[in-house]
């Protein structure tokens, strides 16, 4: 049996940013190979199987959709890889010679548009398309208990730790010098000083500045306010206001991923 905890808290194995899901909004029990059942652990705005809100729990089988908030769970590739590829409907053969040459027509049709897209990539572009953004997915690191994100400051490469306390960038004053000394950081880019709380409560004063642009995979800000703290072994830190503006993620704690919708 596997039980799967999904919510907006950190120890969920699911971790989904979303403000309508709970802190710990349910669970999905794997019963048997194929069979699973779904538990709404009193959250405020409900569970949805196929669009119809539980009561409770109920069972659920490798076809239904699950909604909680505005997010739909892509909760079948949690248990199994191939789930979906086994229970995708099989094609159906065609009965008559009409169906067999509308089959060609379509192939012809799809062979079409192939051509136009691998000789004309920017074809979208031309008709005025918006294509939508890629999932991104962004694999952590771990060390001596903290998970770490890969990010670039202004073109720098560093490993910032989520901080759910903290609203903006905070970096030391050791990333700030290597960031002046390769070029990437200036006196223009100094806003000026802000007061904030460390972790034992005490008062401390940091430098506020403007980072040129911040990435993590290929989702980009620019001209993010980040504080740099007076202390050369402090950790690099992500507010998760920050990392709210980069778009809806969701955290797999089980792969150490961190997926940009």
């Amino acid at each position: 049996m596997k039980l799967i905890t999904i919510g907006r808290d950190l120890d969920n194995d699911i971790i989904i940013h979303d403000t309508k899901v709970s802190r710990r909004h349910l669970q999905i029990i794997q019963t048997g190979a194929d069979s699973f059942r779904i538990v709404d652990c009193h959250s405020t705005n409900g569970t949805f199987v196929n669009e119809r809100k539980i009561a409770g729990e109920a069972s659920l089988s490798p076809s239904d959709t699950v909604r909680i908030g505005n997010t739909i769970l892509p909760w079948q590739t949690y248990f199994h890889a191939d789930i979906e590829t086994r229970y995708a409907p099989s094609p159906q053969s065609s009965s008559s010679h009409a169906g067999g040459w509308l089959a060609g027509v379509a192939v012809a049709l799809v062979a079409t548009v192939f051509c136009v897209f691998v000789f004309n990539p920017n074809i979208l572009e031309v008709f005025n398309v918006e294509q939508q953004p890629k999932p991104v997915v962004v694999k952590m690191h771990e060390k001596n208990g903290v998970r770490y994100i890969p990010m670039k400051i202004n073109g720098q490469e560093l490993d910032f730790v989520f901080d759910t306390g903290a609203s903006s960038i905070c970096i030391s004053n050791l990333e700030a010098r290597i960031l002046v000394k390769n070029g990437l950081l200036s006196n223009d880019d100094v806003i000026g000083e802000q007061k904030f709380k460390t972790a034992s409560g005490e008062i401390s004063t940091g430098t506020t500045i403007s980072l040129k642009s911040v990435k993590i995979g290929d989702r980009e800000l620019h001209f993010v306010e980040a504080t740099v703290i007076d202390n050369p072994q402090a950790d690099c830190l992500l507010g998760q206001t920050v990392l709210s503006r980069f778009g809806t993620y969701t955290i797999d704690n089980a792969k150490k991923e961190i997926i940009f919708e």
